[in-house]
């Protein structure tokens, strides 16, 4: 639903890849594949879908992992250091990370029951954490408003959740 939503058609391009090269021969080896690209003012936006249970727990230990923020952050660092997504999306790309986590906004206990939530970021210690790509956002999606706009991508759909994934973000 995710990328239905918010995604884009050829988003294989934005996938990092890897090769062994052994006596002469090239072996590639399959993808690193975020969940969903989506593209708003210029501005690449790397989403994973997270089923983890944090949106009902609001348990710190219920968010994702090194592993998951590490593939994370090369995601982003792939798109953001390739030349030819420069070319396509202009000199000024920025490029943003996101978890996209499951919640009921009429349990949240927040009074206007948003659609979308930002719970924080997470960042690595091996990166300097300067770059947009670096801090990857946690952000809560109310599950029956994802069902609801998940058939059709809804451009004020996406622009809020661009918005709110570059909010608190400095650069």
């Amino acid at each position: 639903m995710i990328d239905k939503a918010f995604g884009i058609g050829h988003k294989a391009e934005y996938f990092p890849r890897t090769a062994w090269h052994i006596n002469g021969c090239r072996h590639v080896n399959a993808s690193l594949e975020p969940d969903t690209i989506m593209l708003y003012g210029g501005n690449v936006y790397i989403l994973d879908a997270k089923y983890y249970k944090y949106g009902i727990t609001g348990n710190p230990r219920d968010l994702p992992e090194s592993a998951s923020i590490n593939k994370q952050i090369t995601y982003g660092e792939y798109v953001a250091y390739e030349e030819r997504f420069r070319k396509r999306h202009g000199n000024h790309m920025k490029v943003y990370n996101a978890f996209l986590m499951p919640f009921d906004s009429l349990k949240s206990g927040c009074p206007d029951h948003p659609e979308m939530m930002k719970i924080g970021e997470a960042v690595s210690s091996w990166k300097d954490n300067s770059e947009a790509y670096q801090n990857v956002q946690g952000i809560l999606m109310d599950v029956r408003t994802l069902m609801s706009t998940g058939v059709r991508q809804e451009m004020k759909e996406i622009k809020k959740l661009a918005e709110l994934i570059e909010s608190g973000w400095p650069g």
